[in-house]
Protein backbone atom coordinates (compact mmCIF):
# COMPACT_ATOMS: atom_id res chain seq x y z
CA UNK A 1 0.00 0.00 0.00
CA UNK A 2 1.11 3.53 -0.70
CA UNK A 3 0.84 5.34 2.62
CA UNK A 4 1.40 9.06 2.91
CA UNK A 5 3.62 8.64 5.98
CA UNK A 6 6.22 6.76 3.87
CA UNK A 7 7.23 10.18 2.52
CA UNK A 8 7.56 11.79 5.92
CA UNK A 9 9.41 8.79 7.44
CA UNK A 10 12.30 8.71 4.90
CA UNK A 11 13.99 11.76 6.44
CA UNK A 12 13.44 10.20 9.87
CA UNK A 13 15.17 6.93 8.85
CA UNK A 14 18.09 8.82 7.27
CA UNK A 15 18.41 10.89 10.42
CA UNK A 16 18.52 7.79 12.63
CA UNK A 17 21.19 6.11 10.48
CA UNK A 18 23.27 9.29 10.41
CA UNK A 19 22.95 9.58 14.18
CA UNK A 20 24.14 5.99 14.67
CA UNK A 21 27.18 6.51 12.45
CA UNK A 22 28.04 9.74 14.24
CA UNK A 23 27.79 8.10 17.67
CA UNK A 24 30.02 5.20 16.55
CA UNK A 25 32.68 7.59 15.30
CA UNK A 26 32.51 9.68 18.45
CA UNK A 27 32.74 6.51 20.58
CA UNK A 28 35.90 5.34 18.81
CA UNK A 29 37.56 8.74 19.10
CA UNK A 30 36.61 9.04 22.77
CA UNK A 31 37.93 5.57 23.55
CA UNK A 32 41.20 6.28 21.77
CA UNK A 33 41.73 9.59 23.59
CA UNK A 34 40.86 8.04 26.93
CA UNK A 35 43.37 5.23 26.46
CA UNK A 36 46.04 7.64 25.28
CA UNK A 37 45.72 9.58 28.49
CA UNK A 38 46.23 6.47 30.69
CA UNK A 39 49.66 6.54 32.40
CA UNK A 40 51.95 3.87 30.91
CA UNK A 41 55.23 3.08 32.66
CA UNK A 42 58.17 1.85 30.64
CA UNK A 43 60.10 -1.17 31.69
CA UNK A 44 58.76 -4.46 32.85
CA UNK A 45 55.20 -5.58 33.44
CA UNK A 46 53.95 -8.71 35.03
CA UNK A 47 51.35 -10.54 33.06
CA UNK A 48 48.18 -11.03 35.02
CA UNK A 49 47.40 -14.58 35.79
CA UNK A 50 51.06 -15.79 36.23
CA UNK A 51 51.28 -17.73 39.44
CA UNK A 52 54.17 -16.30 41.44
CA UNK A 53 54.58 -19.65 43.24
CA UNK A 54 56.63 -20.88 40.32
CA UNK A 55 59.24 -18.50 41.45
CA UNK A 56 60.01 -17.49 37.96
CA UNK A 57 61.09 -13.89 37.40
CA UNK A 58 58.97 -11.41 35.62
CA UNK A 59 59.90 -11.07 31.98
CA UNK A 60 60.04 -7.82 29.99
CA UNK A 61 57.21 -6.77 27.67
CA UNK A 62 57.32 -3.50 25.71
CA UNK A 63 54.78 -0.68 26.33
CA UNK A 64 53.67 -0.84 22.71
CA UNK A 65 52.62 -4.46 23.00
CA UNK A 66 50.77 -3.75 26.23
CA UNK A 67 48.87 -0.95 24.50
CA UNK A 68 47.95 -3.17 21.60
CA UNK A 69 46.76 -5.88 23.96
CA UNK A 70 44.77 -3.55 26.22
CA UNK A 71 43.20 -0.98 23.87
CA UNK A 72 41.48 -3.37 21.48
CA UNK A 73 39.27 -5.19 24.00
CA UNK A 74 38.51 -1.94 25.80
CA UNK A 75 37.45 -0.18 22.61
CA UNK A 76 35.29 -3.08 21.56
CA UNK A 77 33.51 -3.13 24.96
CA UNK A 78 32.94 0.61 24.90
CA UNK A 79 31.63 0.59 21.33
CA UNK A 80 29.24 -2.30 21.96
CA UNK A 81 27.81 -0.60 25.03
CA UNK A 82 27.30 2.64 23.10
CA UNK A 83 25.57 0.81 20.27
CA UNK A 84 23.24 -0.99 22.67
CA UNK A 85 22.32 2.31 24.35
CA UNK A 86 21.65 3.96 20.98
CA UNK A 87 19.53 1.06 19.75
CA UNK A 88 17.43 0.97 22.93
CA UNK A 89 17.05 4.76 22.97
CA UNK A 90 16.04 4.82 19.29
CA UNK A 91 13.46 2.09 19.89
CA UNK A 92 11.97 3.96 22.81
CA UNK A 93 11.77 7.31 21.07
CA UNK A 94 10.58 6.23 17.66
CA UNK A 95 8.25 3.41 18.79
CA UNK A 96 6.53 0.92 16.56
CA UNK A 97 4.64 2.35 13.59
CA UNK A 98 1.03 1.18 13.42
CA UNK A 99 -1.38 1.20 10.57
CA UNK A 100 -4.40 3.34 11.51
CA UNK A 101 -6.73 0.39 11.00
CA UNK A 102 -4.86 -1.56 13.71
CA UNK A 103 -5.93 1.05 16.27
CA UNK A 104 -9.06 2.61 14.79
CA UNK A 105 -12.21 1.34 13.09
CA UNK A 106 -12.03 1.32 9.29
CA UNK A 107 -14.66 0.57 6.70
CA UNK A 108 -12.02 -1.12 4.53
CA UNK A 109 -8.68 -2.46 5.76
CA UNK A 110 -6.84 -2.20 2.45
CA UNK A 111 -8.11 1.15 1.26
CA UNK A 112 -10.17 2.81 4.00
CA UNK A 113 -12.53 5.67 3.21
CA UNK A 114 -13.97 6.24 6.69
CA UNK A 115 -11.83 5.87 9.83
CA UNK A 116 -13.09 6.33 13.40
CA UNK A 117 -10.41 6.80 16.08
CA UNK A 118 -12.89 7.86 18.76
CA UNK A 119 -12.07 7.44 22.49
CA UNK A 120 -8.62 5.91 21.89
CA UNK A 121 -6.81 8.07 24.47
CA UNK A 122 -4.61 9.57 21.74
CA UNK A 123 -2.42 12.55 22.62
CA UNK A 124 -0.45 12.60 19.34
CA UNK A 125 -0.30 10.86 15.96
CA UNK A 126 3.45 10.16 15.87
CA UNK A 127 3.33 6.38 15.49
CA UNK A 128 0.17 6.06 13.41
CA UNK A 129 0.21 5.70 9.64
CA UNK A 130 -2.86 6.98 7.74
CA UNK A 131 -3.75 5.92 4.24
CA UNK A 132 -4.05 8.77 1.73
CA UNK A 133 -7.41 7.36 0.57
CA UNK A 134 -9.21 8.39 3.79
CA UNK A 135 -12.06 10.85 3.23
CA UNK A 136 -13.67 10.92 6.70
CA UNK A 137 -11.51 10.88 9.83
CA UNK A 138 -12.93 11.10 13.35
CA UNK A 139 -10.97 11.69 16.58
CA UNK A 140 -13.88 12.34 18.98
CA UNK A 141 -13.05 12.26 22.70
CA UNK A 142 -9.26 12.08 22.73
CA UNK A 143 -6.46 14.30 24.09
CA UNK A 144 -5.18 15.73 20.84
CA UNK A 145 -3.98 19.36 20.70
CA UNK A 146 -2.21 19.49 17.28
CA UNK A 147 0.49 21.77 18.66
CA UNK A 148 3.27 19.79 16.96
CA UNK A 149 4.22 20.23 13.32
CA UNK A 150 4.31 16.44 12.82
CA UNK A 151 0.67 16.02 13.83
CA UNK A 152 -0.41 18.87 11.56
CA UNK A 153 1.52 17.40 8.63
CA UNK A 154 -0.01 14.00 9.29
CA UNK A 155 -3.47 15.47 8.68
CA UNK A 156 -2.47 17.82 5.87
CA UNK A 157 -0.82 14.95 3.95
CA UNK A 158 -4.02 12.92 3.77
CA UNK A 159 -4.76 14.18 0.31
CA UNK A 160 -8.29 12.75 0.02
CA UNK A 161 -9.50 14.00 3.39
CA UNK A 162 -12.87 15.77 3.20
CA UNK A 163 -14.33 15.51 6.71
CA UNK A 164 -12.32 15.97 9.91
CA UNK A 165 -14.06 15.54 13.28
CA UNK A 166 -12.12 16.70 16.35
CA UNK A 167 -14.94 17.21 18.84
CA UNK A 168 -14.14 16.73 22.55
CA UNK A 169 -10.41 17.37 22.30
CA UNK A 170 -8.53 20.09 24.29
CA UNK A 171 -7.48 22.20 21.29
CA UNK A 172 -7.92 25.65 22.97
CA UNK A 173 -7.23 27.31 19.58
CA UNK A 174 -8.17 26.45 16.01
CA UNK A 175 -5.38 24.29 14.57
CA UNK A 176 -3.54 25.33 11.41
CA UNK A 177 -4.83 22.79 8.95
CA UNK A 178 -4.43 23.50 5.26
CA UNK A 179 -5.90 20.50 3.48
CA UNK A 180 -7.14 21.70 0.11
CA UNK A 181 -9.90 19.08 -0.19
CA UNK A 182 -11.33 19.52 3.30
CA UNK A 183 -15.07 20.32 3.18
CA UNK A 184 -16.25 19.66 6.75
CA UNK A 185 -14.53 20.56 10.04
CA UNK A 186 -16.12 19.81 13.41
CA UNK A 187 -14.62 21.44 16.51
CA UNK A 188 -17.44 21.02 19.00
CA UNK A 189 -16.48 21.23 22.69
CA UNK A 190 -12.78 21.83 22.09
CA UNK A 191 -12.18 24.49 24.77
CA UNK A 192 -12.10 27.30 22.23
CA UNK A 193 -12.26 30.88 23.51
CA UNK A 194 -11.87 32.47 20.11
CA UNK A 195 -13.18 31.55 16.65
CA UNK A 196 -10.25 33.03 14.72
CA UNK A 197 -9.15 30.86 11.80
CA UNK A 198 -5.41 31.03 10.92
CA UNK A 199 -4.17 32.10 7.49
CA UNK A 200 -3.51 28.47 6.60
CA UNK A 201 -7.24 28.13 5.88
CA UNK A 202 -6.86 30.38 2.87
CA UNK A 203 -5.74 27.19 1.11
CA UNK A 204 -8.91 25.35 2.20
CA UNK A 205 -10.98 26.73 -0.63
CA UNK A 206 -13.39 23.78 -0.49
CA UNK A 207 -14.26 24.14 3.19
CA UNK A 208 -18.06 24.46 3.34
CA UNK A 209 -19.22 23.41 6.81
CA UNK A 210 -17.86 24.25 10.28
CA UNK A 211 -19.14 23.29 13.73
CA UNK A 212 -17.96 25.44 16.66
CA UNK A 213 -20.73 24.61 19.11
CA UNK A 214 -20.31 24.15 22.87
CA UNK A 215 -17.35 26.47 23.21
CA UNK A 216 -16.80 29.72 25.15
CA UNK A 217 -16.52 32.22 22.32
CA UNK A 218 -18.36 35.17 23.86
CA UNK A 219 -18.07 37.52 20.88
CA UNK A 220 -17.58 37.28 17.11
CA UNK A 221 -15.76 39.86 14.99
CA UNK A 222 -14.62 40.26 11.39
CA UNK A 223 -11.16 38.91 12.29
CA UNK A 224 -12.57 35.48 13.11
CA UNK A 225 -13.58 34.39 9.61
CA UNK A 226 -11.58 36.58 7.25
CA UNK A 227 -9.43 33.59 6.17
CA UNK A 228 -12.53 31.76 4.96
CA UNK A 229 -14.26 32.46 1.68
CA UNK A 230 -16.28 29.40 0.64
CA UNK A 231 -18.16 28.52 3.83
CA UNK A 232 -21.85 27.72 3.32
CA UNK A 233 -22.89 26.44 6.76
CA UNK A 234 -21.76 27.28 10.29
CA UNK A 235 -23.02 26.00 13.63
CA UNK A 236 -22.42 28.11 16.75
CA UNK A 237 -24.90 26.55 19.15
CA UNK A 238 -24.32 27.04 22.87
CA UNK A 239 -21.14 29.05 22.26
CA UNK A 240 -21.88 31.58 25.03
CA UNK A 241 -22.30 34.33 22.43
CA UNK A 242 -23.70 37.67 23.48
CA UNK A 243 -22.39 39.88 20.66
CA UNK A 244 -21.87 39.45 16.91
CA UNK A 245 -20.44 42.51 15.15
CA UNK A 246 -22.28 43.76 12.08
CA UNK A 247 -19.32 42.96 9.77
CA UNK A 248 -18.44 39.56 11.25
CA UNK A 249 -19.43 37.59 8.13
CA UNK A 250 -18.28 40.09 5.50
CA UNK A 251 -15.88 37.62 3.88
CA UNK A 252 -18.76 35.12 3.62
CA UNK A 253 -21.39 37.54 2.34
CA UNK A 254 -21.99 35.63 -0.89
CA UNK A 255 -21.29 32.05 0.23
CA UNK A 256 -22.93 31.58 3.64
CA UNK A 257 -26.37 29.97 3.40
CA UNK A 258 -27.12 28.62 6.89
CA UNK A 259 -26.29 29.80 10.43
CA UNK A 260 -27.31 28.07 13.65
CA UNK A 261 -27.04 30.14 16.84
CA UNK A 262 -29.17 28.09 19.21
CA UNK A 263 -28.80 28.56 22.99
CA UNK A 264 -26.87 31.81 23.16
CA UNK A 265 -27.59 35.22 24.72
CA UNK A 266 -28.23 37.27 21.58
CA UNK A 267 -30.72 40.17 21.57
CA UNK A 268 -30.05 41.66 18.12
CA UNK A 269 -28.98 40.66 14.61
CA UNK A 270 -27.09 43.57 13.01
CA UNK A 271 -25.03 41.20 10.88
CA UNK A 272 -27.97 39.83 8.85
CA UNK A 273 -28.05 42.51 6.09
CA UNK A 274 -24.50 41.58 5.02
CA UNK A 275 -25.50 38.01 4.10
CA UNK A 276 -26.89 38.19 0.59
CA UNK A 277 -27.44 34.47 0.04
CA UNK A 278 -28.53 33.35 3.49
CA UNK A 279 -31.32 30.78 3.33
CA UNK A 280 -31.80 29.81 6.98
CA UNK A 281 -31.07 31.44 10.36
CA UNK A 282 -31.75 29.76 13.70
CA UNK A 283 -32.08 31.99 16.81
CA UNK A 284 -33.83 29.44 19.05
CA UNK A 285 -33.23 29.84 22.81
CA UNK A 286 -31.78 33.34 22.78
CA UNK A 287 -32.96 36.56 24.46
CA UNK A 288 -34.86 38.41 21.74
CA UNK A 289 -37.71 40.50 23.15
CA UNK A 290 -39.08 41.33 19.70
CA UNK A 291 -38.48 40.28 16.12
CA UNK A 292 -35.34 42.10 14.92
CA UNK A 293 -35.86 44.83 12.33
CA UNK A 294 -33.04 43.33 10.23
CA UNK A 295 -35.40 40.62 8.97
CA UNK A 296 -37.87 43.13 7.58
CA UNK A 297 -36.51 42.73 4.05
CA UNK A 298 -35.23 39.18 3.65
CA UNK A 299 -33.26 38.93 0.43
CA UNK A 300 -33.20 35.16 0.03
CA UNK A 301 -33.79 33.87 3.55
CA UNK A 302 -36.68 31.43 3.71
CA UNK A 303 -36.44 29.98 7.23
CA UNK A 304 -36.41 31.96 10.49
CA UNK A 305 -36.35 30.30 13.91
CA UNK A 306 -37.13 32.34 17.05
CA UNK A 307 -38.50 29.66 19.35
CA UNK A 308 -37.92 29.86 23.12
CA UNK A 309 -37.08 33.55 23.22
CA UNK A 310 -38.65 36.41 25.19
CA UNK A 311 -40.85 37.86 22.43
CA UNK A 312 -44.10 39.09 23.99
CA UNK A 313 -45.60 41.51 21.45
CA UNK A 314 -46.08 41.20 17.70
CA UNK A 315 -48.10 44.08 16.29
CA UNK A 316 -48.25 46.48 13.34
CA UNK A 317 -44.66 47.59 14.06
CA UNK A 318 -43.32 44.08 13.62
CA UNK A 319 -41.43 42.92 10.47
CA UNK A 320 -44.16 40.34 10.08
CA UNK A 321 -46.64 43.12 9.36
CA UNK A 322 -44.35 44.42 6.59
CA UNK A 323 -44.19 40.93 5.08
CA UNK A 324 -47.96 40.86 4.76
CA UNK A 325 -48.08 44.29 3.12
CA UNK A 326 -45.45 43.35 0.54
CA UNK A 327 -47.05 39.96 -0.18
CA UNK A 328 -43.92 37.97 0.61
CA UNK A 329 -44.37 34.24 0.07
CA UNK A 330 -42.28 31.13 0.53
CA UNK A 331 -41.04 32.27 3.95
CA UNK A 332 -41.37 30.16 7.11
CA UNK A 333 -41.01 31.52 10.64
CA UNK A 334 -41.20 29.53 13.89
CA UNK A 335 -42.20 31.26 17.16
CA UNK A 336 -43.19 28.57 19.64
CA UNK A 337 -42.60 29.03 23.41
CA UNK A 338 -42.57 32.81 23.56
CA UNK A 339 -44.50 34.67 26.32
CA UNK A 340 -47.08 36.48 24.15
CA UNK A 341 -49.21 39.26 25.60
CA UNK A 342 -52.36 38.50 23.67
CA UNK A 343 -54.07 41.82 24.37
CA UNK A 344 -51.03 43.65 22.98
CA UNK A 345 -50.80 41.25 20.03
CA UNK A 346 -54.36 41.30 18.74
CA UNK A 347 -53.19 42.14 15.23
CA UNK A 348 -50.99 39.03 15.33
CA UNK A 349 -53.89 36.85 16.50
CA UNK A 350 -56.02 38.14 13.64
CA UNK A 351 -53.16 37.45 11.21
CA UNK A 352 -52.82 33.83 12.37
CA UNK A 353 -56.41 33.11 11.41
CA UNK A 354 -55.81 34.28 7.84
CA UNK A 355 -55.00 32.15 4.84
CA UNK A 356 -51.56 33.67 4.17
CA UNK A 357 -50.06 32.54 7.45
CA UNK A 358 -46.25 32.32 7.41
CA UNK A 359 -45.97 31.14 11.04
CA UNK A 360 -45.60 27.38 10.65
CA UNK A 361 -46.05 26.49 14.31
CA UNK A 362 -49.02 28.80 14.92
CA UNK A 363 -51.13 25.98 16.37
CA UNK A 364 -48.65 25.76 19.31
CA UNK A 365 -48.55 29.45 20.25
CA UNK A 366 -50.18 30.30 23.59
CA UNK A 367 -50.84 33.40 25.69
CA UNK A 368 -48.78 34.27 28.74
CA UNK A 369 -50.71 37.48 29.45
CA UNK A 370 -53.21 38.70 30.52
CA UNK A 371 -53.97 36.22 33.25
CA UNK A 372 -57.47 35.63 31.93
CA UNK A 373 -56.00 34.18 28.72
CA UNK A 374 -52.90 32.44 30.09
CA UNK A 375 -52.39 29.09 28.35
CA UNK A 376 -55.00 29.77 25.66
CA UNK A 377 -53.97 29.06 22.08
CA UNK A 378 -53.78 32.17 19.92
CA UNK A 379 -55.60 30.55 17.03
CA UNK A 380 -58.55 29.76 19.36
CA UNK A 381 -59.09 33.40 20.31
CA UNK A 382 -61.48 35.84 18.57
CA UNK A 383 -60.16 39.37 18.60
CA UNK A 384 -63.61 40.96 18.52
CA UNK A 385 -64.75 39.16 21.66
CA UNK A 386 -61.56 39.55 23.70
CA UNK A 387 -61.92 41.51 26.93
CA UNK A 388 -58.79 43.66 27.23
CA UNK A 389 -60.38 46.55 29.13
CA UNK A 390 -58.71 45.72 32.44
CA UNK A 391 -55.05 46.32 32.82
CA UNK A 392 -53.22 43.00 32.97
CA UNK A 393 -51.60 42.11 36.25
CA UNK A 394 -47.99 41.25 35.52
CA UNK A 395 -46.09 38.86 37.76
CA UNK A 396 -43.90 41.70 39.04
CA UNK A 397 -47.04 43.75 39.95
CA UNK A 398 -48.48 40.79 41.85
CA UNK A 399 -45.38 40.61 43.97
CA UNK A 400 -45.53 44.35 44.62
CA UNK A 401 -49.17 44.10 45.71
CA UNK A 402 -48.41 41.27 48.10
CA UNK A 403 -45.50 43.16 49.64
CA UNK A 404 -47.58 46.34 50.03
CA UNK A 405 -50.41 44.39 51.67
CA UNK A 406 -48.05 42.81 54.15
CA UNK A 407 -46.49 46.17 54.92
CA UNK A 408 -49.97 47.68 55.46
CA UNK A 409 -50.94 44.90 57.87
CA UNK A 410 -47.68 45.35 59.76
CA UNK A 411 -48.16 49.13 60.06
CA UNK A 412 -51.76 48.63 61.18
CA UNK A 413 -50.65 46.26 63.92
CA UNK A 414 -48.00 48.75 65.07
CA UNK A 415 -50.61 51.54 65.26
CA UNK A 416 -53.06 49.40 67.23
CA UNK A 417 -50.40 48.21 69.67
CA UNK A 418 -49.00 51.73 70.06
CA UNK A 419 -52.42 53.22 70.72
CA UNK A 420 -53.21 50.55 73.32
CA UNK A 421 -49.92 51.10 75.13
CA UNK A 422 -50.38 54.86 75.13
CA UNK A 423 -53.90 54.59 76.54
CA UNK A 424 -52.72 52.21 79.22
CA UNK A 425 -49.89 54.48 80.29
CA UNK A 426 -52.23 57.48 80.40
CA UNK A 427 -54.64 55.66 82.70
CA UNK A 428 -51.80 54.52 84.93
CA UNK A 429 -50.39 57.99 85.50
CA UNK A 430 -53.92 59.39 85.98
CA UNK A 431 -54.61 56.98 88.83
CA UNK A 432 -51.32 57.85 90.52
CA UNK A 433 -52.24 61.53 90.65
CA UNK A 434 -55.44 60.70 92.64
CA UNK A 435 -53.45 59.53 95.63
CA UNK A 436 -52.45 62.14 98.32
CA UNK A 437 -49.11 62.12 99.96
CA UNK A 438 -49.36 61.30 103.70
CA UNK A 439 -47.11 63.59 105.77
CA UNK A 440 -44.56 61.80 107.89
CA UNK A 441 -45.23 61.73 111.70
CA UNK A 442 -42.89 61.16 114.57
CA UNK A 443 -43.49 57.85 116.28
CA UNK A 444 -43.11 58.16 120.09
CA UNK A 445 -40.57 55.92 121.64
Amino acid sequence: MNYHNDITKKPRVIGIISGLIGIIIISIVAAFIWNQRRPLRSGYREIDGIDESYGGPAFPISDKKIQQAAILPLNMKFMINCLLIVIVFTGLTTGEIHNACEICTCDNLDKPITVHCDSKNLSNLTNIRFNSSIETLSFINNSLTFKSVDDLETINNITSLKSLILSNNPLSTISEFSSSNLTNLQLENTYLKTATFPKSYENSTNLQSIVLSNNKLGKLTRENFKSLSSLTKISLDNAQLNTIDHDTFTSLSTSLQSISLVSNSLKSAEFLPTLNNLLSINFDKNKFQQLPTEIIKPVRTKHFFFRDNQINIIDELSPLYYWTKTNLTGIEIYLNNNPFDCCQSRWFIHYLTGSNNLVKDSFNLTCALPQAYTGRRLIDLHVDSMDCSTKPVYPSNKLTIVVLCLMGVFIFILIVVGTALRRRNRNYFGRRQQYETIPSADIPT
